[in-house]
């Protein structure tokens, strides 16, 4: 059976807030690098911390991008396994 203009409103919104999730977690990603590069380069000058804070800081920004990439691509799946269940659901009616 086709699918109702309810089915594919509701998966066009799922689309939608994967979209969203997908900008809005990058755009959250490059706002936390770019406030944590300040005290970052601080304390790179820093001849006592220098050295230290390089490495915390190749964490630090590992951490977050590895974070933001687990979220984008769960979203991405949940989203997507969503829009699966519903052409499912309208094909089984």
């Amino acid at each position: 059976m086709p699918a109702t203009e309810s089915s594919r409103q509701l998966q066009g919104a799922i689309a939608l807030l994967k979209t969203g999730i997908d900008a809005g977690s990058r755009r959250i990603e490059d706002m936390h690098l770019a406030i944590a590069d300040k005290p970052f380069r601080v304390l790179g000058v820093v001849p006592v911390v220098a050295d230290v804070s390089g490495i915390v800081r190749q964490f630090h920004d590992g951490i977050t991008r590895g974070v933001h990439q687990a979220v984008r691509g769960l979203s991405a799946v949940g989203c997507d396994a969503a829009i699966r269940a519903i052409e499912i659901q309208t094909r089984s009616r």
